[in-house]
């Protein structure tokens, strides 16, 4: 028989022990093949993942120039393509992955008293809902909607437009074909330009732009600054790993030869990448760390397979020698069988291993991922398969160096000194590793300290275990106990044993730290996406000020489970205050404010919305009772209102000139809607001056055309004077039945009484220290939603508040915007930034109930949104991966498991069957065997288990959890249904599974396994 006949029938002789080491060579090639495989796939995931969640605009590129007559930004359209083109022709790989090229032009212009855009943009038409004709030809635009309203035009009127700088250019006649709305004006066909801005930037009125299809209307003024462009989509679902360092490559050299042409290229796809980059260089660094301790345990593993089947194959190797086969061959002839099974596992693990990172592409990475067969993943199963060998070798040479009286022993020779010393080695090395990992937990070394930790206890686990069972073994002979004797015998004998205990405890410590580490990163997930948005929903939004987003709200959703949110950000000591309005009645059913309970949301509404006096409404006109009884004879003075409509600056409305005695003074209030307000009573010179002057005035009654108003005269501190900046007249208020009002000075300003319908502070729940030179002050001033400063009053501090984090003023919307428009129209403010917030509650469609009332949703979060986002960063693709190697380990703990009791079976057997005809009850004989393993797999799950919920508890503080560079800092850790549980579970399960297999193997221990002396 040739050698490969020997090996072949030697594995079906022990099919049962060749399948357990065929399938522990499967597990170890795929552990290996892992780590690679899916450290690629989780790699190409955060890439497209970032990639999509970019705006086109960011990832995109645009080609063109900006200028007058005398630059690039003249040249045609057309000839600018032809240059790209040609540029592309030379660069395959870029065509390839940039989309069909927008087309645009636009200048700054003004018309109707207005500033806007003069644009032209490819297929604009396709874009717009025009009622009227597209103006495709010369000396045509298309206009908006809402600009024709607010200026009275209509398609077929003649527009002037002026080209060119103020002061220079000149002016151009157009037609309008039509009036049109964006279908979506959000759309990334509209790439980074900002078409439809219509209202008050701070400078002026903007309006919506002009679209012409007519190049050469755009180029009619030489004066005129125009941006000519091409605007080129990426696409992005074409962008792979390997594509990235091209890709950069070739932007740049793209760049140089356009500024040949005088030609900009202009993206910022390259800070995107820079960003990606942060995960990805993360997850290369995480992966082979994850991926060490398990290799190593798998090559530990393989030592302890060979030398427990190379031991057991002793007898047949001592006859080969005896034979005459010289020393090679018998080592070919022990170790032939192990070679080629691991041969054979080799294909089979890779093949296991890539499509165990296929199932986690489907499941957990982002779509259109999938494992990639690369060179990586074939070396790491060579390395694999090249350290099993030397592990076989090293495995099998104390057992092939043994003279034949050795080999033919039948009792298990005792560790020597030496193995003590490998042990004593580990031991160090391992302490020192971890002391390594604990001295620096932010590095991914910290990942290694559970199965460093690990192995520690479970080299003195082992050691503990065989004292122990010597001890038991001792005790049980003086007593004559039958069950504690045989157990403790097969522990105290079995040095196999001592090492199943090493391995187990290590697998459990590495798949327990898994699991915790999940378990503790969801959660830190779920925390930091309910911090960072705030409520189950987040609609950014455009509203024209925030009173007309709270009446938006209030139709959308009546029953109170949305909330409007205006923000707005101010610095101090150089660092962002975020600012924060909000709805306090509404606050307690939306907000997701980790840490608090409805009761306490509902304390903070209360607080942040004390009671004060209801606004004064006003219709259409407004009519005051007064009495005059002294009035000097000069200056001739009057008496005003002031006046703020929502959306628009205080106006101040004169309601006539004040004569002595008693009378009643009228004034019609155009344009005022029904929430317009009373923001007080203004007396001053009817035609200017400074001449000083005095004057008693008492307001008896106001009203509206609705019926009298509820001034509240006769309350203390509900009209108060108005303190002027440059120190003004001076104003006393008596409360009373009339309001009494004196005043006298020079100052020309008019002397104001406002009507107090705010708290005299603005109560604010603050986060961090506050903005003032004492952090710990209970009040502050700072700029609110006006650019003047408004007292705040600290109604409650905490350590964050939500969707605004650490250095944030939460504030009460109503109060903050009436102190606001007492003095400016928030509609001006272009630093406000407005939001809708939903809770549970909130309808499905709310957002498009918003669009329905005017409210331009911009974008949507949702708490699961984002914690799904964080779920494919590379901290939770790392734990994912620790998952893997940990289910990976137990799988070879089991393995192992199994084979000890598969090697040396049939010894084992017939020991068995002896006791049986010597007396021994089967019932006492399977009591001795579950007490036995009882003994070897509940210690180091135990230990295990231990030491991995310890190491996580020792070690997640230092490692990022939810972002790169974040560590995760101070957790707790509340035991739930999670990870932990249910892998301990099947671990458990899969331990019990495997003691019972080996009990119904060794049940078939019969008197008739001694026929014939057969062992």
């Amino acid at each position: 028989m040739t050698a490969w006949t020997v090996m072949l029938r030697g594995i079906r002789y022990r099919a049962g022990r060749s399948f357990v080491v065929f399938i522990l060579a499967v597990t170890a090639t795929t552990a290996a093949v892992l780590a690679p495989a899916y450290s690629r796939a989780a790699q190409q995931s955060v890439l497209t993942d970032g990639l999509s969640a970019a705006s086109t605009d960011a990832t995109g590129l645009t080609v063109g120039a900006k200028g007058t007559k005398d630059s690039a930004a003249f040249m045609d359209l057309a000839e600018i393509r032809l240059t790209m083109n040609a540029a592309l022709d030379k660069d395959k790989f870029l065509d390839e992955r940039l989309d069909r090229p927008v087309a645009a032009i636009d200048t700054e212009v003004t018309y109707a008293g207005a500033t806007g855009r003069l644009a032209f943009r490819q297929d604009v038409c396709s874009q717009l809902d025009l009622d009227g004709a597209c103006p495709d030809n010369p000396g045509e635009v298309a206009v908006s909607r809402r600009t024709a309203a607010a200026h009275g035009l209509k398609a077929g009127d003649a527009l002037t437009v002026h080209l060119g700088p103020a002061g220079a250019g000149r002016d151009k006649s157009f037609k309008i074909t039509g009036l049109y709305s964006p279908k979506d004006a959000n759309a990334a066909y509209w790439g980074r330009t900002a078409y439809f801005s219509a209202g008050s930037d701070g400078e002026g009125e903007r309006a919506d732009s002009l679209f012409s299809l007519t190049e050469d209307d755009l180029r009619a003024e030489p004066a005129a600054t125009l941006s000519t462009r091409l605007e080129y989509p990426l696409r992005t679902e074409r962008i792979r790993l390997d594509d990235v360092a091209a890709l950069r490559e070739s932007l740049q050299t793209l760049g140089d030869r356009m500024r040949g042409h005088e030609l900009d290229v202009a993206t910022t796809l390259p800070a995107v990448l820079h960003d990606i980059d942060t995960d990805q260089s993360a997850i290369a660094r995480t992966a082979p760390v994850i991926a060490v301790p398990l290799l190593l345990l798998c090559w530990f593993v393989l030592f302890l397979l060979v030398a427990s089947l190379t031991d057991e194959r002793a007898p047949e190797i001592a006859l080969a020698k005896l034979r005459g086969y010289p020393s090679g061959r018998a080592a070919r002839f022990g170790l032939g069988e192990v070679v080629l099974l691991t041969a054979a596992a080799v294909p089979i693990g890779v093949a296991a291993g890539l499509g165990l990172v296929q199932l986690a592409a489907s499941a957990l990475l982002a779509p259109g991922v999938n494992a990639e067969v690369r060179w990586p993943v074939f070396a790491a199963a060579g390395v694999a398969f090249a350290a099993g060998i030397v592990a076989a070798l090293l495995a099998a040479r104390q057992t092939l160096s043994r003279p034949v009286l050795g080999l033919l022993r039948r009792v298990p020779e005792r560790g020597g000194w030496k193995a003590g010393v490998v042990e004593g080695v580990v031991v160090a090395l391992a302490a020192a590793s971890l002391v390594a990992a604990v001295s620096d937990r932010t590095s991914p070394l910290a990942l290694l300290a559970p199965p460093l930790l690990a192995m520690v206890l479970g080299i003195a686990a082992a050691r503990l275990l065989g004292l122990w069972s010597t001890a038991r073994l001792r005790i049980a002979r003086r007593r004559g106990r039958i069950v504690p004797l045989l157990s403790a015998a097969q522990l105290s004998r079995r040095p196999g044993g001592q090492r199943l205990v090493v391995v187990v405890t290590v697998a459990v410590a590495l798949l327990s730290f898994a699991a915790t580490a999940w378990d503790v990163a969801a959660r830190a997930r779920a925390d930091a996406a309910e911090d960072a948005v705030g409520a189950q929903r987040v609609y950014t939004v455009n509203a024209a000020h925030p009173d007309a987003l709270e009446a938006a709200v209030a139709k959308a959703d009546p029953g109170g489970h949305t909330m409007a949110v205006v923000r707005a950000s101010q610095r101090f000591d150089n660092a962002p205050v975020e600012l924060l309005g909000v709805q306090a009645d509404r606050l307690p059913a939306v907000a997701a404010w980790r840490g608090h309970s409805r009761e306490q949301l509902d304390a903070v509404a209360s607080r942040l919305h004390p009671s004060a006096a209801d606004p004064l409404r006003l219709g259409k006109d407004l009519s005051a009772e007064v009495t005059v009884d002294a009035l000097p004879a000069k200056p001739a003075l009057r008496l005003a209102a002031i006046v703020a409509n929502p959306g628009q600056p205080p106006r101040t409305v004169t309601l006539g000139a004040l004569v002595k005695g008693t009378r009643s003074y009228h004034a019609p209030l155009t344009g005022c809607t029904a929430e317009c307000r009373l923001i007080g009573l203004a007396v001053g010179r009817a035609a200017g001056g400074s001449d000083p002057y005095a004057i008693t005035v008492a307001v008896r009654g106001l009203s509206t055309d609705g019926g009298p108003l509820s001034p509240g005269f006769d309350l203390a501190g509900r009209w108060q004077a108005r303190h002027a900046a440059s120190g003004g007249a001076n104003v006393t208020v008596h409360a009373g039945t009339a309001l009494g009002i004196d005043v006298s000075g020079a100052d020309p300003a008019d002397a104001v009484v406002e009507h107090v319908d705010t708290p005299d502070a603005l109560p604010a729940v603050l986060a961090g220290g506050a903005p003032t030179d004492d952090a710990s002050a209970a009040t502050f001033s700072l700029p609110g939603f006006s650019e003047q400063p408004q007292p705040f009053l600290v109604a409650g501090r905490t350590d964050s508040l939500p969707r605004a984090g650490r250095r944030a003023v939460m504030f009460d919307l109503d109060y903050a915007t009436r102190m606001a428009e007492r003095t400016a129209s928030l509609a001006d403010n272009g630093n406000l930034r407005y939001e809708v917030w939903a809770g549970a509650g909130a309808p499905a469609d709310l957002g498009t109930r918003l669009g329905t009332l005017g409210i331009q949703v911009l974008k949507t979060e949702s708490i699961q949104g984002y914690t799904d986002q964080l779920a494919r960063r590379a901290p939770a693709l790392g734990l994912w991966l620790y998952l893997l190697a940990g289910a990976a380990a137990i799988l070879l703990a089991l393995g192992v498991v199994l084979l000890t009791a598969y090697v040396g079976v049939r010894a084992r057997l017939y020991e068995l069957a002896a006791l049986r005809v010597a007396g021994v009850r089967a019932g006492l004989l399977r009591r001795a065997l579950l007490r036995e393993y009882r003994a070897l797999l509940g210690l180091p799950l135990v230990v295990g288990l231990a030491a991995g919920i310890v190491g996580a508890l020792v070690m997640l503080p230092g490692v990022p959890l939810v972002t790169v560079g974040e560590p995760a800092g101070s957790f707790s850790y509340e035991p739930s249904l999670g990870a932990l549980p249910v892998a301990l579970a099947l671990t458990v399960l899969g331990l019990l599974v495997t003691v019972l297999l080996v009990l119904r193997l060794l049940g078939r221990a019969t008197p008739m396994r001694l026929k014939d002396g057969a062992q």
